[in-house]
């Protein structure tokens, strides 16, 4: 997969920002009939996440990038995620999708990334009970911001005009924490 470069949040109309969901990073190919899902090192994991097998039911052929986790109370828990990936099925997973990387036999890598967002959007997901798009933004400091609030990981901005850059380390794509919370003085 294409990683991000951490950095300070880029501003101005060239970006678009996402929730770093702080999840496990997965590829998800669908072909043949059949779902294979791939972590970021290559670690096979389909016999673990077997309710991502409704992935057959998108379409046919298409290669998936996202973020698989578990939500408590509305928000990503690793540690859940750590028990649910040791087998505890208590956890359900969800796969939230932030890009399409191939579709119908086509590679996308070298299209722009508001192409390919379009493209993935065109999908329907609506049927899928664990597999969702990755929402994007516009606003990258409120976005950053609600995360802060939230307690979560932080944000990923993306350039709207980017490829998709297998195993390259991008600035095309920014990683931002957010800002440590401030102490009260004592």
């Amino acid at each position: 997969p294409m990683l991000a470069t951490p950095g300070r949040l880029p501003q101005g109309p060239d970006w678009v920002y996402e929730v770093r969901w702080d999840g496990l990073r997965l590829l998800a190919d669908v072909s043949e009939g059949r779902v294979r899902l791939t972590g970021v090192e290559g670690r096979e994991l389909t016999g673990v996440l077997p309710e991502l097998d409704e992935l057959r039911g998108l379409t046919p052929d298409v290669l998936l990038d996202g973020e698989v986790v578990v939500l408590a109370n509305g928000v990503p828990s690793p540690r859940a995620l750590a028990e649910r990936l040791r087998g505890n099925p208590q956890w359900p997973v969800a796969y939230l999708v932030s890009d399409v990387l191939r579709l119908y036999g086509v590679p996308l890598l070298e299209r722009p990334l508001g192409e390919r967002r379009g493209t993935l959007e065109r999908l329907n997901f609506a049927r899928l009970r664990r597999v969702q798009i990755s929402p994007l933004y516009t606003d990258g400091s409120a976005l950053l911001a609600a995360v802060a609030e939230q307690g979560m990981a932080g944000v990923i901005a993306k350039r709207r005009y980017a490829p998709y850059q297998p195993g390259v380390r991008s600035p095309d794509w920014i990683v931002v924490s957010p800002p440590a919370p401030r102490r009260p003085w004592r």
